[in-house]
């Protein structure tokens, strides 16, 4: 069933048109996004999203592909007090009230096949206390989560390490299943930690360590 999402213009004006996600990203128009990082202030940790194999841009990676916990368009009508995709991705019954919301980015890539991506990112903190292996993995387009600290993220998104220790849950046959390992630069989105991009992951982090410090306001800049 096609998802359709509302089109806007490049000063995030809605424009009346509504398109297919898929024609969106084929003919490059503006949309809105969902993204949002789950942080447990108490460990001092951030929750990632391991994306299924088979959700990956440009097919199945070499390692596992790990993004921030939650990311997905908003539909057409959609607004992002609905909470849709947190639920859906996380199968917790969150409300909007328990996101920290903190801006919107405006991003415009290309991505590998040919997809177009120029969006409107509307971005949050999740203050999630729950052990990974007590969150449900509902979607199927999610194939796990990963635990790491605060200040483990930052050594790798600024590229002072490669690889740091983590916790992984997955699907098990008893259910969901966690256990340690690690996490490399590898696992993580190219753009997202490239030197010469605007660096959304270390950002995203850092925003995270300063929630955790008490910090309510400006947190994104």
């Amino acid at each position: 069933m096609p998802e359709l999402i509302d089109v806007v213009t490049d000063l995030n004006e809605p424009t009346g048109q509504v398109v297919d996600k898929k024609a969106a990203h084929r003919e490059g128009l503006w949309h809105r996004v969902l993204s949002a990082l789950a942080v447990a202030p108490a460990r001092g940790t951030i929750l990632l999203q391991v994306k299924a194999a088979d959700r990956v841009p440009g097919g199945p990676p070499a390692v596992p592909a790990v993004d921030f916990t939650v990311g997905g368009h908003l539909l057409a009508g959609e607004d992002p007090a609905d909470v849709r995709e947190v639920r859906e991705e996380l199968g917790l019954d969150l409300t909007y009230a328990q996101l920290h919301y903190l801006g919107i980015r405006q991003t415009a890539a290309t991505l590998p096949g040919g997809r177009v991506e120029r969006e409107f990112q509307y971005w949050h903190l999740i203050p999630l206390e729950r052990q990974i292996e007590d969150i449900p993995l509902a979607d199927p387009e999610v194939a796990g989560l990963v635990e790491v600290t605060i200040e483990d993220a930052i050594q790798l998104a600024d590229g002072r390490t490669d690889v740091v220790p983590a916790r992984w849950s997955r699907r098990g046959p008893c259910g969901i299943e966690a256990g340690d390992a690690r996490l490399a630069t590898a696992n993580l989105v190219t753009s997202y930690v490239r030197a010469d991009s605007d660096r959304i992951f270390l950002r995203m982090v850092i925003a995270a360590r300063r929630y955790c410090a008490g910090e309510r306001d400006y947190l994104f800049w």
